[in-house]
C-alpha cells in the first residue's frame, strides 16, 4: 500500500480519554506528510536525473561503438594498404631481376657476336699477310730469276717459273670471302 502525504495528513485517529494531544499529534503528522511530500519530490527529480543520464550514456555508447568500428575499420585498411605496398614492392624487385637478367644476358650475347667477330677478322688478317708474304716471296724469286742467270734459256725460265708459282700458290690458304665483312 502507498501513502501519500494527503494521506498522512487526512489519517484519523481514534480519540481516548488520557490520549495524545490533538494538536502535537496534528503537528507532527503535518510535518511527516511534509517531509514526505520533500522525499517524493527528491525522488522524482532523481527519476528525472536518472533517466537523463541512461540516455546520455546510450549516447555515449553509440559513439564508443561507432569509434570502435571505425577504428577497426581503420586498422584494417591499414593492414591492407601495407599488404598491397609490401606485394608492389616484390612485384617491382621481380620485374627489376628480370629486366637486369635479360640486360645482362643481351650483353653477354653482344659480347659473345664481337668476339666471334674479332677472331674472323683476324683469321682474314692472318690469311691475307700469308697470300700477300707469298706473293712478295714469288716477285722475289721472279726477280732473281729474270736478273740472275741470262744465260739459261727462255723454255727453262718458264718453266721455272711456272713451277715456283705453282709452289707459292700451294703455300697460301684459301682466301675468305672479303664480302663477308662488309655486311
Amino acid at each position: 500500500m502507498q501513502i501519500s502525504p494527503l494521506d498522512i495528513r487526512k489519517m484519523p485517529f481514534k480519540r481516548t480519554f488520557q490520549g495524545f494531544d490533538p494538536d502535537a499529534v496534528q503537528n507532527f503528522l503535518d510535518m511527516v506528510a511534509g517531509e514526505y511530500e520533500a522525499v517524493i519530490r527528491q525522488n522524482s527529480e532523481y527519476a528525472t536525473q536518472i533517466k537523463n543520464l541512461e540516455q546520455r550514456l546510450e549516447s555515449y555508447l553509440k559513439i564508443e561503438r561507432i569509434l570502435n568500428e571505425t577504428l577497426i575499420s581503420a586498422q584494417k585498411a591499414t593492414d591492407e594498404a601495407r599488404v598491397n605496398a609490401q606485394k608492389e614492392a616484390e612485384l617491382i624487385l621481380k620485374d627489376a631481376s628480370l629486366r637486369a637478367d635479360r640486360y645482362e644476358d643481351e650483353a653477354r650475347q653482344r659480347v659473345h657476336a664481337l668476339e666471334s667477330e674479332l677472331v674472323a677478322l683476324r683469321n682474314q688478317r692472318d690469311s691475307f699477310l700469308a697470300r700477300f708474304k707469298a706473293m712478295l716471296t714469288t716477285q722475289l724469286n721472279l726477280l732473281e730469276i729474270i736478273s740472275g742467270d741470262l744465260k739459261q734459256s727462255t723454255e727453262e725460265q718458264n718453266d721455272s717459273v711456272m713451277e715456283i708459282a705453282e709452289e707459292t700458290m700451294d703455300e697460301v690458304p684459301p682466301q675468305p670471302n672479303i664480302r663477308s665483312l662488309d655486311a
